[in-house]
């Protein structure tokens, strides 16, 4: 309750106003009660109509303004859940800034636990969850109006207030170890159907099929187990709440009614005494019955705010203003933290603008590791990197990722159309984007197109043929244009028409006295080259430098 009303707390001038309201409602509240008592002890006793009425008139008048009451207090609450909107963007702006090394390394991030944990706080963290917790306070209202009528049955009601407490804190623990084995069963389910969806063809062609039957089958069972024992913990609970609020009518009317006899209190006072033990029984049992929402919530806010921990990219550092792309590298190391020996080490050397260096080796060498390592997703073990003469871990990251032409041997694109994938935020005419879209000959699959370059990629594009997303990513690098082509494996997948385009683009980017780096094992791209860095002799690379 502590860290919920943490984040309460947070705006105190929205806290205090809704603390104020339900100060009120909890005030009007009082009002049914009474009116019942004084409807016994002056109407009934008395006969006189007019008390009746006016009683009557009265009751109707507070229930209509408690009415609006408890609606302008909802209203005031749901802004708080403009709270998960701005912790849903923290979150989206830490996975968008962490270092593209993380990325690559880590198999922390898992979309359906950070969602899951997402939907827990959103479905929580609400604006009638937080009515409900800020009601609890306010059960002293009704305690003073049952002391005021007599103290025992104020003590009565005491101690079956307390009594959920104990009970909760009996059961409570073995929910929350339930709901944690909960969704570890979940999330193994949520992997084991994602295997059967985006890896269909391999389960049935490679003898997959009883394997997977057999996981789901162990998962299955495991769940419903778990559900059983969930369902029957919280069965339990809400069974013994109920419980808790009938010996609680039993107990004030059964004592009450001694008090009664003894005339140390009317039978309308017992009567309304009955109906403020109940009132101030309620927002207990509501509070407790949230707990393990509550406490679900907390573990998901703990979980999600440990990927802060996660190192973000530099949001400042150097900027060349004149960038020559006269490349340096000098004793490189590179080891994968799982692997046993390095990808490469004592790698050094230099590529001038207008060169064109090109990276051989086996697969597995680590060809594409020092792409990457160069384009900056990944930070070399050791060893130094400088762009003219600058360490290029000095540069500030996003203007060094402008300065870059970059095709990965295996593109990626998001849920969009062609045009948002290719072109981004990159600013450019019509005229220049048909004249890329046909140098990457990529222009006549977009005429075949219904919707053209708007066509809407479905599954990211995944279903696209790889010569097609080659020739994609081809395109987007080139929009952007910049003084460093890094190219990993650019004619891989690629038909004749394809191959040639790219070897053309090659010879463009060299007339142009771009700084260009590429990995590839195709001989038309090796004859080309400037310089040649073997992967294959290990434990250091062999550089060769051939004629222009």
């Amino acid at each position: 309750m502590l860290f919920v009303f943490k984040k309460i707390y947070i705006n105190r001038l929205l806290f205090f106003k809704i603390l104020f309201a339900s100060f009120l409602v909890n005030i009007l509240a009082l009002a049914t009660p009474i009116y019942v008592i004084q409807v016994l002890q002056r109407y009934i006793a008395y006969g006189v109509f007019s008390t009746l009425v006016t009683l009557f008139c009265g009751i109707v008048f507070i229930v209509i303004f408690e009415f609006f009451f408890k609606n302008i207090r909802h209203r005031m609450a749901r802004q708080y859940e403009l709270e998960n909107i701005i912790f849903t963007n923290q979150v989206l702006n830490k996975f968008v800034t962490i270092k593209s090394q993380i990325y690559e390394l880590s198999n922390k991030f898992r979309i359906d636990i950070i969602n899951h944990h997402l939907g827990n706080i959103q479905n929580t963290f609400s604006a009638s969850n937080i009515i409900s917790i800020l009601d609890v306070p306010f059960t002293i209202v009704f305690l003073i109006a049952l002391f005021l009528i007599h103290y025992q049955l104020g003590l009565i009601t005491i101690f079956f207030l307390g009594l959920p407490f104990v009970i909760n804190k009996f059961i409570n623990a073995r929910l929350n170890s339930l709901s944690k084995v909960a969704i570890l069963d979940n999330n193994n389910s949520y992997k084991l159907f994602e295997n059967v969806l985006t890896r269909n063809i391999t389960i049935k062609y490679f003898k997959i099929i009883n394997l997977i039957n057999k996981s789901w089958n162990l998962i299955a069972n495991k769940m419903a187990n778990t559900k059983e024992n969930l369902e029957s913990e919280k069965n339990i609970l809400s069974s013994l709440s109920g419980l808790t609020a009938s010996l609680l009518t039993v107990f004030i009317i059964g004592w009450g009614a001694t008090l009664a006899v003894a005339g140390e209190i009317s039978v309308g006072a017992l009567i309304g005494a009955n109906i403020l033990a109940a009132r101030a029984l309620m927002p207990i049992n509501r509070y407790l019955l949230l707990q393990e929402n509550l406490s679900k919530m907390e573990d998901s806010y703990r979980e999600l705010t440990q990927y802060s921990k996660f190192a973000s990219e530099k949001t400042e550092g150097r900027q060349l203003s004149e960038l020559k792309g006269e490349i340096k590298v000098k004793d490189a190391y590179f080891q994968y933290p799982d692997q046993k020996n390095p990808i490469f080490e004592a790698l050094s050397f230099e590529v001038v603008p207008g060169q064109i260096t090109v990276i051989i080796g086996y697969n597995g060498s680590g060809k594409t590791t020092l792409i990457k390592s160069l384009v900056g997703i990944l930070d070399f073990t050791r060893g130094n990197f400088f762009l003219d003469n600058v360490e290029v871990s000095q540069l500030y990251e996003k203007w060094y990722r402008e300065k870059i032409i970059y095709s990965p041997q295996e593109p990626q694109f998001i849920d969009g159309s062609i045009r948002d994938n290719i072109i981004g935020e990159n600013k450019i005419d019509q005229e220049n984007l048909v004249k890329i879209l046909k140098e990457v000959d990529l222009i006549n699959f977009i005429n075949s197109e219904q919707n053209g370059i708007n066509k809407q990629l479905d599954n990211r594009g995944e279903q696209l043929p790889l010569g097609i997303r080659k020739r994609m990513s081809l395109a987007r690098a080139l929009i952007n244009d910049g003084t460093l082509a890094y190219l990993d494996e650019p004619t891989e997948g690629l038909d004749k028409e394809g191959k040639k385009a790219v070897l053309d683009i090659i010879k463009r980017l060299k007339v142009q006295k771009k700084t260009i780096l590429i990995a590839s094992n195709d001989q038309e791209i090796i004859n080309s080259a400037n310089i040649l860095i073997d992967l294959n002799s290990k434990p250091k690379p062999i550089i060769v430098k051939q004629k222009n």
